[in-house]
């Protein structure tokens, strides 16, 4: 058995779903507290190629900062059903360094220089609460009830981890989650960048759903 780390991010572990009438009714149920509410624009930038993309990288800026998201491992992000896990990494340094790696090219000064096409943008209104968990951890459980501009909401449960050996039960935590919410379903809720996507940029899309990314 290979010996535990802890990876260059965060695990970010999650699962969306659908947010009815119902929900924050049902998380306020539950002992959940509302941490903040924020609007942001997230922008989402690949090659010419999209070499990044149809590899399960995301690339955005968030304000001035940018953040990667892949998957720890090659072939995780479905692991467990329509839940997912991500690593996330906010560095810059490290986030050029894994870019040029994806893309086979040098490693440049700065992000800019990579001349990447911004291929998404919108604005999002979140409401983010914090929701305890049964076991006394250290692990918090995060939901997230967001708003696109682009006419879309989606929620989200979140429970981050430090190591991959975490995973399996984040896993399960999140699933037990979204029933007690009555948000659960089998099948994968599209998020808002999929959705963005294929109401604008549809042949990209089609990749995705053909590279099975999506």
């Amino acid at each position: 058995m290979a010996p535990s780390s802890h990876l260059s991010g965060s695990i970010e572990v999650e699962r969306k779903f659908v947010p009815g009438p119902e929900v924050e009714k049902s998380l306020y149920a539950l002992g959940a507290e509302l941490l903040k509410e924020i609007i942001f624009r997230d922008s989402y930038y690949d090659s010419a190629e999209l070499r990044l993309t149809l590899n399960d990288y995301w690339l955005r800026k968030r304000g001035d900062s940018w953040e990667l998201k892949h998957p720890p491992q090659p072939g995780t992000r479905g692991l467990f059903g329509a839940s997912t896990q991500y690593l996330e990494v906010t560095e810059e340094d490290k986030i050029i360094c894994k870019v040029s790696e994806v893309l086979g090219v040098p490693s440049p000064p700065n992000m800019e220089a990579f001349g990447l096409n911004e291929f998404a943008s919108f604005v999002t209104r979140r409401r983010r609460f914090q929701l305890p968990l049964e076991e006394s951890s250290s692990t918090m459980a995060m939901v997230d009830l967001d708003e696109a501009d682009f006419d879309f909401a989606v929620g989200e449960v979140e429970v981050i981890v430090q190591t991959q050996e975490e995973v399996q039960n984040a896993f399960q935590k999140v699933e037990e989650i979204c029933k007690k919410l009555g948000v659960f379903q089998e099948s994968a809720v599209q998020g808002k960048v999929a959705t963005f996507l294929q109401l604008n940029r549809v042949e990209h899309y089609r990749q995705l759903v053909e590279a099975h990314v999506f």
